[in-house]
């Protein structure tokens, strides 16, 4: 009589007995299962998760930063060879790279859900290899920042844990308001971004690093070009003559040297900042530190008064 009593009680409340099917946690700290779960990934696929996978897979290194972060990261069983951060996914199996995952290795590997992410990924060469290796494959391809910050958010649903990765969402806007904090109201210098110096490839519209520029608070001098990653001639550069010079693949050393740049503005100041590449080509949770850095290269007053 008493234990009817408890359940009918419980009933009563919206509650669920000890040990039924409504009480179990197969989804990490939320309390209850969202399995099975639906969402819609980077090329409008609805994908159907039908319990927490157990078994990861990913062809991303800014995914594979985002499991880790988000608490997740012994259960990835195979990366790209580009992946190193943190430090142990150096020591996870390969997978091939981020182009062209070896669907043998997935199979060997029995991996359940696979995360891919790259430009060129498109709804039908997802679902071709959801048939060639038998896993759930789910395409994250942010194209901004806001996009990347709740791209956290999402893996981390799929993968089973939600507060963790909905705190860490909520951190990363934190940290990016106070970035916009920081550069409100200040003028919008002019930025170029050298991707590669020879032939001279930088950023336009499209690309991830044009919008962390305009984030950080600068105006991107290719913006006109309607091209995420094109070819810009010197001449033009001389032409447009940015405030601010930023690098990856070189030292600011080497950029002086350069005959032709002596007279550019960001030369002649000593404007010309390195900014670590991973920062801002890895759509991971270490995009609002590439904001930062950047805004930091091209804002210095407003964080020296932040730093005061």
């Amino acid at each position: 009589m008493a234990i009817l009593l408890l359940t009918l009680l419980l009933a009563a409340c919206g509650g669920a007995a000890p040990g039924s099917p409504e009480n179990e946690t197969g989804a990490g700290e939320t309390g209850h299962s969202e399995y099975p779960l639906v969402v819609e990934d980077d090329v409008g696929r609805k994908v159907e998760i039908g319990s927490r996978p157990e078994r990861l897979g990913s062809v991303a290194p800014s995914v594979t930063e985002t499991i880790f972060a988000v608490g997740a990261g012994e259960r990835i069983s195979g990366v790209t060879t580009a992946d190193d951060y943190p430090p142990e996914a150096k020591e996870i199996e390969s997978i091939g790279d981020y182009r062209e995952p070896n669907v043998e290795k997935v199979l060997a590997l029995e991996i359940d859900l696979l995360f891919i992410s790259f430009d060129s990924a498109t709804a039908e060469a997802a679902e071709e290899l959801e048939r060639k290796t038998k896993a759930t494959v789910v395409v994250i391809n942010p194209k901004t920042v806001d996009e990347a910050v709740s791209s956290v958010g999402l893996v981390g649903r799929i993968v089973g844990e939600r507060e963790k990765a909905s705190a860490l969402e909520g951190r990363l806007r934190g940290d990016l308001e106070e970035v916009e904090n920081a550069v409100a109201g200040q003028p919008r210098p002019t930025v170029f971004y050298e991707v590669w110096d020879d032939p001279l490839q930088t950023v336009g519209p499209g690309s991830f690093i044009h919008d962390a520029i305009e984030q950080a608070g600068g105006r991107n001098i290719a913006a006109d070009t309607g091209q995420a990653y094109p070819s810009y001639s010197e001449e033009t550069l001389l032409k447009k003559d940015p405030d601010y010079y930023l690098i990856s693949s070189t030292t600011p050393e080497e950029v002086e040297k350069r005959p032709a740049y002596a007279s550019l503005t960001a030369v002649e100041r000593g404007q010309v900042s390195v900014v670590d590449p991973d920062l801002v080509t890895r759509p991971g949770p270490r995009v609002v530190e590439g904001v930062r850095r950047i805004a930091e290269s091209i804002h210095p007053e407003a964080f020296q008064k932040e730093a005061a």
